[in-house]
């Protein structure tokens, strides 16, 4: 396909610009990036005038079959909400609930301009099924733990290595994590089990990391050293995502800074549960990556990755005032670039250049009623970031495969999932 007329976000020079260029689309590669490409026969053409072509968002962090908790239990902290709300309910879903709800949350992220997500869930077979019919892009697992039990540890264990090796080797646009679920809610044995598969497999960990303040004591006292002393002893040398990292202390962040990580920040979750919120500037000046997700939309509401951007943004103005801090520039990596480095597929994805495969976003910024936030458009990058919404995604392509064209999804049956779900 050719991509033309349209307003390109690009990383050039460690910056963020807005170029008008063509884009050359064959097989599932980017091939050429340039102005007046001349169209070839046979070739579709896509016109994005008066829109911006941007790389696809990519979400670090969420639970996609959590859709059916979206809008309940509110005013819960973290561990009243698990344990007394979320843990008890889960416990009842079969693989059909998980099936429907997270086609629905893949409806959600195709829509909103997401074209990868980082999942962290069970019956992830069924999970890895809708993802497969949907043809989305994903990095999936199943969560381990052993908070109830060692029977049921194992059984988590057992369920993660059918996953893993069951898996369509030919199928690249899926890939996976190991994924204890947080420090204070498994042991060492289910920890150093975790380090063995990820070196087994050679698979990066995925791990909630001081989401809230009662985790702080709670991991000291079942592992007798901080958060941070306990990552580096099981996963040292071995990549791995941390989800939320709200709590990190100056220690905490001095120890980071000599492991292999990143962090996976939700700030729309973080300020619903009460946890606060990260000071990903700070995170950042120390050369610590930061991505952006939504986590589930039981606490973030939703996976619409461009308000997850304004409040990521509007947060940190709260937490430093008139102090230097990122811009929506840096926004914009977070949603992007930083979130491949963060996945381990920058390689591939997460910016538009050539010889990339093509998961890109075409969002509608034309001077309409619909954009009237957006009008005059003085700033694009201040605009995506500030004043944009996922329903102004026009198109979402990804690997090269138009998965929504003027806002027509493709290869899901839209009303039937939306109706599953409609009381």
């Amino acid at each position: 396909m050719l991509i033309k007329n349209g307003k390109v976000i690009i990383f050039e020079d460690n910056d963020v610009k807005v170029k008008e260029l063509d884009i050359k689309v064959k097989g599932n590669k980017i091939e050429k990036l340039a102005k007046n490409i001349e169209q070839e026969d046979g070739e579709k053409v896509i016109d994005a005038s008066h829109k911006v072509v941007m790389p696809g968002l990519i979400n670090t962090h969420a639970h996609i079959a959590m859709s059916i908790f979206r809008g309940t239990f509110e005013g819960c902290d973290l561990y009243t909400w698990l344990n007394q709300k979320i843990w008890p309910i889960e416990a009842k879903l079969t693989e059909e609930d998980v099936y429907d709800a997270s086609m629905l949350s893949i409806l959600e992220m195709i829509s909103t301009g997401t074209t990868c997500v980082n999942d962290h869930y069970f019956f992830s077979e069924k999970i890895r099924e809708a993802l497969t019919e949907s043809k989305m892009r994903a990095v999936i697992t199943r969560v381990l733990m052993d908070n109830d039990g060692e029977e049921a540890s194992q059984n988590r264990i057992d369920e993660f290595v059918h996953l893993y090796e069951t898996r369509d080797v030919n199928n690249n646009l899926i890939t996976y994590t190991v994924s204890p679920h947080g420090l204070y809610t498994c042991s060492g044995k289910v920890l150093e089990k975790s380090r063995e598969l990820a070196l087994k497999y050679n698979l990066p960990v995925h791990v909630h990391f001081l989401e809230s303040v009662s985790e702080i004591e709670d991991i000291k006292k079942l592992h007798g050293e901080s958060a941070s002393k306990v990552l580096k002893k099981y996963f040292d040398g071995i990549h791995t995502i941390l989800a939320h990292g709200v709590k990190l202390n100056d220690e905490d962040v001095e120890i980071l800074k000599t492991t292999d990580c990143g962090i996976a920040h939700n700030p729309i979750s973080n300020f619903r549960l009460g946890c606060k919120i990260a000071d990903v500037t700070k995170y950042l000046k120390n050369g610590i990556n930061v991505a952006l997700g939504t986590d589930g939309q039981g606490s973030g509401n939703n996976l619409d990755m461009f308000e997850a951007m304004k409040i990521a943004a509007l947060a940190q103005g709260g937490i430093h005032e008139n102090e230097e801090r990122i811009s929506s520039k840096d926004i914009i990596k977070m949603a992007t670039i930083n979130g491949a480095k963060l996945l381990g597929i920058d390689d591939k994805v997460g910016s538009i250049e050539e010889g990339k495969e093509a998961d890109i976003i075409i969002v509608d910024i034309s001077p309409r009623l619909d954009n009237i936030k957006t009008i005059p458009n003085n700033d694009i990058v201040s605009n995506l970031v500030y004043n944009t919404e996922g329903r102004s995604v026009d198109t979402t392509i990804v690997n090269g495969e138009i998965l929504m064209e003027s806002r027509q999804i493709k290869y899901i049956d839209t009303e039937k999932i939306i109706n599953k779900f409609v009381k």
